[in-house]
């Protein structure tokens, strides 16, 4: 579970992205390796709500299911890992995992809109 002083995990993804750009390849490919091994580390954490946590990110008025919302977000930095390392089909599949429970999930459509641009450009 995220709180307010924790740095966005997909933030790891732009800068591995920007590493590489810098021709740092291997320490870009480092950092989306960590996404993976942090998405596979906590796939299957049990997850449960501090009510007296005065720093989660959201209020919540309802609980929601932690485990499945635990599991949207290892699977959608399992995916950015993979796109960053060029493996795409294991990405889409992610990304599909995350849609297909949450439309939404503004994280995984972004990541799938650069998947498109990427195959439309030819990278």
């Amino acid at each position: 579970m995220r709180y307010y002083n924790d740095q966005p995990s997909d933030f790891i993804f732009y800068q591995g992205l920007t590493l590489r750009m810098l021709g740092r390849e291997d320490a870009a490919k480092r950092a989306f390796h960590k996404l993976v091994s942090y998405g596979e580390k906590h796939l299957f954490d049990a997850v449960a709500y501090d009510f007296f946590a005065v720093s989660l990110p959201e209020i919540e008025v309802y609980e929601q299911d932690g485990g499945l919302r635990n599991r949207q977000y290892c699977n959608y930095l399992r995916a950015l890992g993979h796109l960053g390392l060029g493996q795409e089909q294991k990405a889409g599949e992610l990304l599909a995992q995350v849609t297909q429970k949450e439309a939404g999930h503004q994280g995984a459509l972004e990541a799938e809109h650069l998947r498109g641009l990427r195959a439309a450009l030819g990278l």
